[in-house]
């Protein structure tokens, strides 16, 4: 069943520095949204606040029906919210099967090597891995993937727990122009498939050809949403970006 995000006010702080200001924005269900800023202007906190990372200091958020507000990052995960970070979260002293396996063991990496891999979850692993044109690396420890591989295998294990809302950091940052093709492809095929996207980048090229609707964050505070075009064309949007 697919569902709505609402953010409702949400404000953090850290130390005095506001990083959100009673930011509300909406995310729905079948869309890929964007979630572009200047550097600062709060994306990543959001996420943070979103899955369980941090608390908000007010507001609250909705997945469909579900108070968010308050709960673990796992918890959220098996609502149905999956995520992936700005700066790749992998284990490289794992094979890239087994980092498909972690994201899915609620006690962690003991029951890992205490219960070993099971067939459903092997099976779903090398699906993803086949997905995502990794498979042939399944007994590789994850170190040794080039950077755009080790991208591909933390969008794969976020994948693993069947989420509804896929939120991703970045994930254009730092890959070159034929694996953010890749990746175009790879969003746009699970997004056919039913997949709520999320996502915050700063390749302005790869949101204005894949995104709709653009959600801009400044300040901690949304201050423009539309189509790419009505974005690009906002004169606070302009001014958001050349002031800093």
């Amino acid at each position: 069943m697919t569902k709505d995000l609402a953010v409702h006010s949400v404000a953090k702080s850290f130390g005095g520095v506001t990083a959100l200001a009673e930011c509300s924005l909406e995310v729905r269900a079948g869309s890929i949204t964007a979630l572009i800023g200047p550097n600062g202007s709060g994306k990543t906190t959001l996420f943070n606040c979103v899955t369980g990372f941090y608390r908000p200091d007010q507001g609250e958020m909705r997945f469909g029906e579900t108070v968010l507000t308050g709960l673990r990052p796992n918890q959220i995960v098996h609502l149905g919210i999956a995520r992936t970070f700005q700066i790749t979260r992998i284990f490289k002293n794992m094979t890239v099967l087994e980092n498909m396996i972690v994201p899915v063991r609620q006690l962690g990496l003991r029951t890992l090597f205490t219960a070993g891999i099971k067939g459903h979850e092997r099976e779903r692993a090398e699906g993803l891995l086949e997905f995502f044109g990794i498979a042939f690396l399944r007994d590789e420890m994850a170190g040794r993937l080039s950077f755009g591989q080790q991208k591909l295998l933390e969008l794969a294990a976020a994948l693993m727990a069947e989420p509804t809302l896929l939120m991703l950091d970045e994930p254009a940052g730092g890959l070159n122009p034929v694996m953010i093709d890749r990746l175009t492809g790879y969003i746009r095929e699970l997004n056919a498939d039913g997949m709520t996207f999320l996502i915050i980048e700063h390749n302005m090229g790869f949101v204005m050809q894949l995104c709709e609707p653009v959600i801009v964050i400044h300040r901690g505070r949304v201050i423009a949403r539309g189509t790419p075009a009505a974005v690009r064309a906002n004169p606070a949007v302009l001014d958001a970006y050349l002031g800093d």
